[in-house]
């Protein structure tokens, strides 16, 4: 699929969301580990509507979205109005430049790019949190269309950060079967 087929494929997805009423909800994942947000930069990858930014914009400096739909977009804008701490970015967030460290805190729900999560311990700065979220290998037999690439396991989420604190990484139980992790960069590595 190209770049341009994937953008409209979101933005049908997002137009029918929006449709339907969709109220915005700070992703769960946000919510239970708030007390680990301190201030600084956050990206939420692939934002859609932004629940990251939802449940975290008062407790960072800075918020990111960034996603391809400009559906999307377009609503959360209309949500949030003129926030004065958050920027809305069209784009592809894995092939973004973005400087080592300059994050303290990255959410992925729903987006399980492999190369972007790999990027993900440079992105943040010491001490910064990790927030991911996406569909477990299990949510296959449920979903036989779904792409395995797009699948994850704790564990696998787990290897992405090393030596890190892992907070949680654990899957659910029932279907929708998800993947939910959420771990610290040390505040020194040695």
């Amino acid at each position: 699929m190209t770049l341009a087929q994937i953008r409209a494929k979101w933005d049908q997805r997002y137009a029918a969301r929006v449709a339907e009423g969709l109220v915005l909800e700070p992703n769960p994942l946000v919510t239970r580990f708030r007390d680990r947000i301190r201030g600084g930069w956050m990206l939420d990858a692939a934002c859609g509507l932004g629940s990251g930014i939802a449940g975290a914009v008062d407790r960072v400096d800075r918020a990111v979205g960034v996603d391809l739909s400009g559906r999307a977009l377009r609503a959360a804008r209309q949500q949030w109005g003129a926030h004065p701490k958050i920027t809305w970015l069209q784009a592809d967030v894995a092939a973004m430049p973005w400087k080592p460290g300059c994050f303290a805190l990255v959410c992925a729900f729903g987006f399980t790019d492999w190369n972007f999560l790999r990027k993900v311990p440079q992105l943040l700065r010491p001490g910064g949190l990790f927030l991911y979220q996406g569909f477990a290998e299990r949510q296959l037999a449920v979903k036989p269309n779904l792409d395995p690439a797009w699948t994850s396991t704790p564990q696998r989420v787990a290897a992405l950060s090393g030596q890190w604190q892992v907070l949680t990484a654990e899957e659910s139980d029932t279907a929708p079967y998800r993947v939910s992790f959420a771990a610290l960069r040390p505040e020194s590595e040695s």
